[in-house]
């Protein structure tokens, strides 16, 4: 099967200063069950990681009603986990199986997750890389 694909622009810009808090960036809407085999991040302008001040990457499925917790996939921007211009980057799927299958009607959303003082961060484009089950 063709692997298909849910793709969005997450966040506006470089920031002028550190991210202040942890954002939602950017909705997908899943109307199929669904099971995640890849996440990929591409960032407008380079983002270099450091270990005080970060910030985490994470696709979480929200579920149906917007309260879920539970992270597909994550990427920790520490030191020496950079990301270059426009140069995709793969987030870390996560290692449960079952966290990978999202029912109809789940919302997912990429985050920003603030560590420490946070750190200045580019407006990035996310894919998500599924197969309807």
């Amino acid at each position: 099967m063709q692997p298909l694909f849910l793709t969005r622009l997450v966040g506006s810009g470089a920031a002028a200063a550190p991210l202040a808090a942890t954002v939602n960036n950017g909705r997908f809407y899943v109307n199929r069950k669904i099971r995640v085999k890849q996440i990929k991040t591409t960032a407008e302008a380079q983002v270099a990681g450091a270990d005080t001040n970060s910030v985490t990457l994470a696709l979480r499925n929200l579920g149906t009603d917007g309260s879920g917790t539970t992270d597909l996939a994550t990427l920790a921007l520490t030191n020496g986990v950079d990301m270059a211009a426009d140069t995709p980057k793969a987030l870390t799927l996560s290692a449960t199986a079952a966290n990978l299958v999202v029912n109809p009607g789940s919302v997912l959303t990429f985050r920003q997750v603030k560590v420490g003082n946070g750190m200045n961060i580019a407006a990035m484009h996310c894919e998500v890389e599924y197969e309807v089950i």
